[in-house]
């Protein structure tokens, strides 16, 4: 099976990384008390942290690196769509380039983080994809899990192609 690539706000990677790494925590805190008695308290999770390396490979190594380059200095939110894992609402907080790089690859990492917003709570039976929306974007917009929108659009082909004006079933 060939996976979708990695993709945040529009931009796709054109090899998806060789580790990603998931980090997920709680805020958590410790009340100690006279008497020994400790009492925990969950004050609910911290925002996920999505990070990784990979390689980019080719003559244009350099340009892809740009590329990605181009969308951290951007700015702002976006969708990261990783493939087989929910999508999520992230921040593009850092990116590397590791050791030196040869005129045919490149080592790098990455770092995002999530930003926690409300979702939708109204229900809705299907929606009309917006220019450059993909799969991925509407999972994430509307609640509903990559599997099950691909089950019940399959006329959509791949999660990862463009949507415009389509209407897309949502439940």
């Amino acid at each position: 099976m060939k996976l979708v690539p990695m993709r945040f706000n529009g931009v796709e990677w054109r090899h998806n990384p060789k580790e990603i790494v998931f980090e997920c925590a709680k805020n958590v805190n410790e009340l100690s008390s006279p008497g020994s008695t400790a009492y925990i308290q969950d004050m609910g999770r911290k925002n996920m942290i999505v990070s990784g390396t990979g390689e980019l490979y080719g003559e244009d190594c350099l340009e892809q690196f740009d590329r990605l380059l181009t969308l951290f200095k951007k700015g702002g939110r976006g969708v990261l769509a990783v493939a087989k894992i929910t999508p999520i609402f992230a921040v593009f907080e850092s990116l590397k380039i590791k050791g030196q790089p040869s005129p045919d690859i490149l080592e790098y990492s990455f770092v995002f983080r999530e930003v926690m917003e409300e979702k939708r709570t109204e229900k809705v039976n299907a929606c009309i994809g917006q220019d450059g929306e993909r799969l991925w974007d509407i999972s994430y917009k509307y609640g509903v899990p990559i599997d099950t929108l691909v089950r019940l659009n399959p006329s959509v082909k791949r999660p990862d192609i463009s949507l415009s004006g389509k209407v897309i079933k949502l439940c």
